[in-house]
């Protein structure tokens, strides 16, 4: 399935959607330990450059920006960038740049790093947008990808265009090796993959009901040791080098 039009879908989706505040607290407490892994694999030393891709609610400048990381948050909705720039950029050290990422308006080679979570399984193509980050980075520039892990992707059908379509714009379904099509074959060497929240904790809502008051360590914990008997990840990440 392509996207007619997808710079005016994401516009318009985030002029319709709050993607700063989640309402379900069950999302909300699944996106919090998404983040919470995700932020001890994410390395960027201070003074660094980097590129958020698709930077959606800002949950990078958010934890880059005062670790003296400059952040240039990329995102087709300039309405996500001004509520970035407005929630967690005060001094106005980041950068915010409305841009396309099959065609991202900067130099080759200019980035130390970046980061791209939740985007490749809304893009058509994602080997174009793979191979035009890895041009913007420096050789060895680090880059880290998070994206659902096998996810059945639901499909209704349109009450406007009476098309079949998916749920949440979700495009593809990824493992392992079509994470590794798409990276290597654009000039990546992937360093490390990463499965993490089970998926039967969260159906269960287990995690929700009995694990939301406990610290990272253990919650964890928990998620490796379920994954033992139900190997069944909801997340795969990916930490990157630029060859």
């Amino acid at each position: 399935m392509v996207l007619t039009d997808r710079i005016k879908h994401y516009r318009t989706d985030a002029e319709e959607f709050d993607y700063f505040n989640v309402d379900n607290p069950v999302l909300a407490d699944e996106e919090r330990r998404r983040m919470q892994f995700l932020k001890r694999k994410i390395q960027f030393n201070p003074g660094s450059l980097v590129i958020d891709c698709g930077s959606g609610g800002g949950w990078i400048a958010r934890e880059y920006i005062p670790r003296d990381v400059t952040v240039v948050s990329v995102d087709l909705a300039d309405s996500n960038l001004r509520k970035i720039r407005e929630s967690f950029d005060p001094r106005g050290k980041g950068m915010y740049v409305v841009a396309d990422l099959y065609n991202l308006p900067f130099k080759d080679g200019v980035f130390d790093g970046g980061t791209s979570n939740d985007v490749y399984e809304h893009l058509d193509t994602p080997e174009p947008a793979a191979a035009e980050v890895n041009r913007c980075l420096k050789k060895d520039g680090k880059f880290y990808v998070s994206v659902p892990y096998k996810e059945n992707i639901i499909y209704y059908l349109c009450v406007h265009c009476n098309e079949p379509t998916p749920i949440n714009a979700h495009l593809h379904s990824f493992d392992e090796q079509s994470m590794r099509n798409i990276f290597e074959g654009s000039g990546f060497k992937i360093e490390n993959m990463y499965k993490f929240i089970n998926k039967a904790l969260s159906l269960t809502f287990i995690s929700y009901l009995f694990c939301r008051w406990m610290p990272y360590w253990m919650w964890r914990l928990i998620d490796i040791m379920a994954s033992w008997f139900i190997r069944k990840q909801s997340r795969l990440a990916l930490k990157m080098v630029r060859n």
